[in-house]
């Protein structure tokens, strides 16, 4: 019995289409850039960004010299790709992905501690970000997005405090989400660097015991509320 062929596709103008072979997935080949990235990584960590070498990465993800070239073409391209999986974790630190606590200040606590431990899995990288972003645009965004992410955020956090009553109406939530926000990513880095030698639970309190204070949380009540 006569096997039956699929039919051939047709053409818009009703003419014979020249099949088009389906491309077999290569696991491996899909595979290679993000063993370039995580190798890049371990490059850049441990000898920083000036002194780190193309060959170096495929050395350390096990490919052929030309490889890399095939996904990146250049030392800068690969090192935005390795900055994009921090600000990736980095942003992700989330009300929403902390906890299902409600009270606004252990909430608060809780965000400013998972922010400190995302910065610190990534303290060499964010190092370097700040030493290459002045000679790579697109690192410079990429510092830039994880900072306007944390202010605005703060900056929603603190309107909607302020519209509940939780904090003090007075304050500019821009200004004030601003100022802490920017204390938060100072102090940090100066421990991450090794500039300060601070306790890290010690410093997570300090900089929540600002945050509240300087907003009143937990502390402030509106006029008319029962004490």
């Amino acid at each position: 019995m006569p096997t039956r062929s699929s039919p051939t596709p047709e053409a818009d103008d009703g003419s014979t289409a020249t099949p088009v072979p389906r491309r077999r997935r290569d696991p491996r080949r899909e595979q290679t850039p993000l063993k370039l990235i995580a190798a890049a990584r371990v490059v850049f960590e441990r000898d920083g960004f000036f002194e780190a070498r193309l060959a170096d990465i495929t050395d350390e993800a096990k490919v052929a010299s030309g490889t890399l070239y095939r996904y990146y073409s250049s030392k800068h391209e690969i090192f935005g790709a390795v900055m994009a999986d921090v600000v990736r974790e980095v942003t992700g630190v989330t009300p929403d992905h902390v906890s299902g606590n409600q009270d606004p200040v252990a909430r608060l606590r809780e965000a400013n501690r998972v922010y400190v431990r995302a910065i610190r899995r990534n303290a060499r990288l964010m190092t370097l970000m700040y030493q290459v972003r002045e000679a790579d645009e697109g690192v410079r965004h990429q510092g830039d997005e994880i900072v306007d992410h944390l202010q605005g955020r703060a900056v929603d956090a603190v309107r909607r405090w302020q519209a509940e009553g939780l904090v003090y109406p007075d304050l500019d939530p821009v200004l004030t989400a601003h100022a802490l926000t920017y204390m938060v990513e100072r102090v940090a880095m100066a421990w991450l660097t090794g500039r300060a030698d601070y306790d890290e639970e010690a410093m997570v309190a300090a900089i929540n015991g600002i945050w509240e204070r300087a907003l009143g949380l937990g502390t402030y009540q509106r006029p008319g509320q029962e004490k």
